[in-house]
């Protein structure tokens, strides 16, 4: 029962980050929209102002540059960050920890490994270890080629699973 609660908390652990991100990723988004449509009001109300008082407008066309910056800011930055983490190696969530740490092997081995390899780098028995890679097989995180007595281990990479 302990076991299952502990990956039910790692589980959640492992999903904070990404809703977390999401979350910040929109409240920036809507901060920076409504920075500008402020932004874009305020020089509305002053270029309608400028009928009644032609000597200020464009005086204080500093007032919007801390506006649009902020806007700028708040809406391009997201966007970045959600583009640029694509190139990131995925996470598979609901691993146990023994399958945790035969991807983080293939990872530090570069991508791929001998089945037996990985048995005795790791100290799991051969039934063990096929039963993990197995395992990881289903779930399309790994692929296995035969290589002579054993099996050629290789993780799959992020855009062969999308």
């Amino acid at each position: 029962m302990k076991i299952l609660k502990a990956r039910r908390a790692l589980n959640h652990a492992e999903l904070a980050p990404s809703r977390l991100s999401k979350l910040w990723m929109a409240v920036s988004l809507t901060a920076g929209v409504v920075i500008l449509s402020t932004a874009l009001s305020i020089w509305q109300h002053e270029m309608m102002m400028g009928g009644m008082m032609p000597h200020m407008v464009g005086m204080m066309w500093w007032v919007y540059l801390p506006f649009a910056v902020a806007a700028l800011v708040l809406i391009t930055l997201p966007i970045a960050v959600y583009f640029s983490s694509g190139s990131q190696s995925a996470r598979v969530v609901g691993l146990t920890a023994e399958e945790k740490a035969v991807v983080e092997y293939l990872t530090r081995s570069g991508g791929e490994a001998e089945q037996k390899e990985i048995a005795k780098a790791l100290g799991y028995s051969r039934l063990k270890t096929h039963r993990l890679i197995a395992s990881l097989r289903r779930r399309n995180v790994v692929e296995v080629k035969p290589h002579g007595r054993t099996n050629l281990v290789k993780l799959h990479s992020v855009n062969q699973q999308a």
